[in-house]
């Protein structure tokens, strides 16, 4: 498969259609803005004008969209992705959305011979750029096996989960964690500050204690250095969490940690839903009169 295409040139998108390029594929890409298609297209990318022209051109499309409506624009429609597919072959959605929209994209590409995958990817805007994204994807093996050399260009550590939706299930457990992460944190950071120690000194020492969280070297920099503008959005954690939420909800599955962390997650979108997750400690230092600030 050396003919592809990417629909979704965010901040996560558009390195990952670089490296495309990049690793010798023939790179069809389409947008609504045209500031990430004029940039794609710098580093090589083609442009086509529609979804439907996009899939038309190419053995395998990859889409990093923002959530489940905007999949349901991109693919159906008259001019849409699925309108183009033909027998054989294959749609990868990047996106974190919900195992429904995944099983309907599915069955829509199934009618038509073609295969899907959806395949989250973690990793953030700097595993984007690096290439070094971890990609859970669940679908038929098949599939799977087909895209595999593709999602190498941007992908380091790439997994077959299970069936149409499995994927997407590993990407909402790991954002609802998040959503509780980053509002323990907060609470951590402001208590070291009002007991009198130096937050990155109490960060440096928990990293090699039992306490770490990966999600402590997301946010640590970021808040000390007061540099909120947003890699990952607390609109977008939120919009995560309540996917998660509706999906215990369908399983019945009580989670009393991750609805509290989507207190905290919501409260904070209220001001700062377009700055970066680590801004959740923003509300807190309101209510106790600490900001937190790098010590020289």
């Amino acid at each position: 498969m050396k003919k592809v295409g990417f629909i979704g040139l965010g901040t996560m998108g558009l390195p990952m259609t670089k490296h495309l390029v990049d690793a010798g594929f023939e790179t069809f890409v389409v947008s609504r803005s045209r500031g990430p298609v004029e940039d794609a297209v710098a580093y090589g990318a083609k442009e086509v004008d529609t979804p439907k022209k996009l899939m038309e051109n190419v053995d395998i499309v990859m889409t990093c969209l923002p959530a489940p409506q905007t999949i349901i624009d991109v693919y159906e429609g008259q001019n849409g992705l699925i309108a183009g597919v033909s027998a054989g072959k294959i749609i990868i959605d990047h996106s974190t959305v919900d195992r429904e929209t995944n099983e309907h994209v599915q069955k829509l590409l199934a009618d038509k011979g073609a295969l899907f995958l959806d395949a989250p990817v973690s990793g953030g805007p700097m595993g984007a750029k690096a290439g070094s994204l971890t990609i859970m994807c669940g679908g038929e093996k098949e599939a799977y096996e087909q895209a595999r050399p593709v999602m190498k260009a941007f992908g380091e550590y790439i997994v077959h989960v299970g069936p149409t939706g499995s994927g997407t299930v590993v990407k909402l457990l790991n954002n609802m964690l998040i959503g509780v992460h980053q509002s323990a944190l907060a609470e951590c950071y402001i208590m070291a500050e009002k007991a009198g120690v130096d937050p990155a000194i109490a960060y440096d020492l928990i990293k090699r204690s039992a306490g770490f969280s990966k999600s402590m070297d997301w946010s640590v920099d970021a808040i000390l250095d007061r540099q909120f503008d947003p890699r990952f959005s607390i609109n977008l954690l939120h919009k995560d969490i309540r996917l998660a939420l509706d999906l215990a909800e369908q399983i019945d599955m009580p989670l009393d940690m991750i609805k509290l962390g989507e207190q905290k997650v919501a409260e904070a979108k209220v001001e700062f839903g377009d700055q970066d997750v680590c801004a959740i400690v923003r509300p807190l230092e309101e209510k106790t009169g600490v900001m937190l600030k790098r010590k020289q």
